[in-house]
């Protein structure tokens, strides 16, 4: 989805983003670039599901949206070549406070995004931990991914449906 419509609102979110959220263990640490990759995967999360457009820039508790039932956590990566051999990661050490891991792909570049899977919070403390990263974290390969559409779904049959995560290898 292109999201150069939303890019000047995205850089100012990103740019308070940076400014308000400054801790010892927050990704501030990493710098601009990932906070635009952050605000942008959001605002496309947000297009994708039908969510108000207004974001937050403070920290957030560990929730993005929420979304019917749902408490959404939105994690955004970097589209590029050998982008289907990725994972989503998620910080051994760190709790899991939503139900769904909604994973997003964004080109700074192109200024696109794509919503790409997501996973329910069992599925990510049932995960393998790569303890070979500076800092050990659980690692889900996209192709085990949930479907967004499932989401969407979701939405339409209302609460006598619920999404239980699948198991994966």
């Amino acid at each position: 989805m292109d999201l150069s419509a939303h890019w000047s609102y995205i850089m100012r979110v990103a740019t308070e983003r940076l400014q308000n959220n400054k801790t010892q263990y927050h990704v501030s640490e990493y710098g601009e670039k990932l906070e635009i990759l952050g605000a942008a995967g959001e605002m496309a999360a947000r297009i994708f599901l039908g969510a108000p457009l207004e974001m937050n820039t403070h920290f957030d508790g560990g929730v993005d949206i929420y979304h019917g039932l749902f408490k959404i956590d939105v994690k955004a990566t970097e589209l590029r070549s050998g982008f289907q051999y990725k994972f989503l990661q998620w910080p051994e050490t760190k709790r899991v406070k939503s139900d769904i891991v909604l994973l997003t792909g964004v080109s700074l570049e192109t200024r696109r995004a794509a919503v790409i899977g997501y996973v329910t919070a069992a599925m990510i403390r049932c995960a393998p931990v790569n303890r070979s990263r500076p800092k050990p974290c659980m690692e889900i390969p996209l192709s085990d991914l949930l479907p967004t559409w499932e989401l969407i779904a979701q939405e339409q049959i209302g609460d006598k449906c619920q999404i239980v995560g699948r198991q994966h290898s």
